[in-house]
């Protein structure tokens, strides 16, 4: 583990009463905040790719943080198993439902065996390692052939700039202190593939400059997303939202043994 991936463990451990207090939110509100609504397009996305009651069910969530997934995924008849590397994360994910299986550890090495799963999530990991590679190769390990990884990013060109804010204000108030890596849609198809996962598909999650909107008229902001949602799924759905969007969904499969 570098030292730039035990920050950002360290950071999240910090911060794992806000996750809780943010996915309570979606719960309420889901148009409330962005990250309520981040995570409602993303729900909606991982309910439509990722079928209910599954004849395959064993599903890791890699970086399962407070549980949310897990939860949902658990409901939907998946038998899904979370590992993270902040105990703190892991707290509040046993306080959710503590019959869900939950291990810590470096999510650049897994504590499973090889072939182990159906499926794998990872959400919200992908932006915070300087290589992803090591972590897509350990999802590329632990999957069955012909098991599924579903895995988030933050391109480059996103619309809500803050690839730049990162950049240029990492330790100002208000934004987050952890140095993070952005991407494109073909680098992110390059690194699954380099990983051994194919084939790729890559689905843009949520689109426009809605932090912008959060920041400057808060008040107005639960109105303006329901305004906006039906663009923002117009927009998702056609590929040249892909490239601006404000994350990325990447679908690719550890490829069937061959006979």
């Amino acid at each position: 583990m570098s030292d730039s991936d035990t920050e950002a463990v360290r950071q999240h451990s910090r911060e794992a009463e806000s996750f809780t207090a943010g996915y309570d939110q979606l719960g309420q509100d889901p148009y409330a905040s962005c990250f309520a609504y981040s995570r409602r397009r993303l729900d909606l996305l991982l309910e439509h790719l990722l079928p209910a009651q599954p004849a395959r069910p064993d599903l890791l969530d890699v970086g399962c943080g407070t549980g949310h997934h897990l939860k949902a995924l658990r409901s939907r008849g998946y038998d899904a198993v979370g590992v993270d590397g902040s105990g703190a994360m892991l707290r509040e994910a046993r306080g959710l439902d503590r019959s869900v299986p939950l291990a810590q550890s470096d999510v650049t090495a897994l504590p499973f065996r090889s072939a182990s799963f159906d499926a794998a999530l990872s959400v919200e990991v992908h932006r915070y390692l300087p290589d992803p590679l090591p972590l897509l190769r350990e999802i590329a390990r632990v999957l069955r052939p012909g098991g599924a990884c579903f895995v988030t990013a933050v391109p480059w060109l996103s619309l809500n700039g803050y690839p730049i804010v990162n950049r240029l204000l990492p330790a100002r108030p208000g934004f987050s202190p952890l140095r993070q890596y952005f991407t494109s849609v073909g680098a992110l198809r390059a690194q699954l593939a380099a990983a051994g996962l194919l084939p790729v598909e890559v689905h843009a999650v949520y689109w426009g400059p809605l932090n912008w909107v959060e920041r400057l008229a808060p008040k107005r902001l639960p109105g303006f997303l329901r305004r906006w949602e039906a663009t923002d799924a117009r927009v998702s759905a056609g590929g040249w939202g892909r490239s601006t969007s404000n994350m990325l969904l990447a679908v690719a499969r550890r490829p069937e043994a061959s006979a």
